[in-house]
């Protein structure tokens, strides 16, 4: 079961409301470049005691300026006062890219304080599979690729395997209990064949690196309809 909040109307945003509090250890988890999502995230039982049953992300999007800690033991997230808006404001600069309906929002945690500002702020809580990259993104039949990052788009691939992982994991297999976050692509080779006024759709080969893919797809390229190439994330 998975509760979800996402705040998006103006109503949603008074000055000095309250939006949400934890006493949860947040993180910073993730940041896309892809429509400017920050994404924080509570799993841990502080102290190193393991991972909390469920787990708790908190979504900015689009986020337009940001000042905040890498961690925080318990957060508190509040629309700035009128007055605090105003100053964090004027103390960024005007480069005419930012989001004009954007809201300032502060970050209060045992006496560190920071904001973000941005549009719309959202949290997920609910069990986190192993296998599963966030709450926040999800497989989704618009898009049919597994996701292997947080956050759909551009991001600091962080998460990209070595190719010495890769051979590990073949040889030893994966340890039990952990989360799935590493990844790395292969290269996958389908071509469309035509017999008999008929077409067949074929997968023909599964490929470590790229140039190997692409050399294999000129080799296939004359005897086939069509041919092609596209990684898929193989999840460690």
């Amino acid at each position: 079961m998975t509760s979800k909040v996402w705040l998006t109307r103006d109503e949603d945003f008074r000055p000095g409301a309250e939006l949400f509090r934890s006493e949860r250890l947040f993180a910073l988890w993730s940041y896309s470049a892809t429509h400017g999502q920050l994404l924080l995230r509570a799993d841990q039982v502080p102290g190193g005691g393991g991972r909390l049953p469920t787990t708790v992300e908190v979504l900015f999007n689009p986020v337009d300026a940001v000042r905040i800690e890498a961690a925080y033991r318990g957060l508190l997230i509040r629309c700035a006062t009128e007055e605090e808006a105003a100053r964090i404001r004027d103390g960024l600069s005007d480069d005419g890219h930012r989001s004009g309906n954007s809201r300032v929002l502060v970050l209060e945690s045992e006496g560190a304080t920071g904001y973000v500002v941005t549009v719309n702020v959202g949290w997920c809580e609910g069990e986190l599979s192993d296998l599963q990259p966030s709450l926040f993104n999800t497989f989704s039949p618009y898009l049919p690729m597994w996701p292997v990052k947080p956050l759909l788009g551009v991001g600091g691939e962080l998460d990209m395997a070595s190719p010495q992982e890769v051979a590990e994991a073949f040889l030893t297999g994966l340890p039990e209990g952990v989360r799935r976050d590493r990844h790395r692509s292969v290269h996958l080779l389908t071509a469309v064949t035509e017999q008999d006024g008929r077409r067949r759709r074929d997968n023909l080969g599964v490929f470590l690196t790229e140039a190997d893919a692409e050399e294999a797809r000129r080799l296939v390229g004359p005897h086939v309809a069509s041919c092609w190439v596209e990684p898929l994330p193989v999840v460690l």
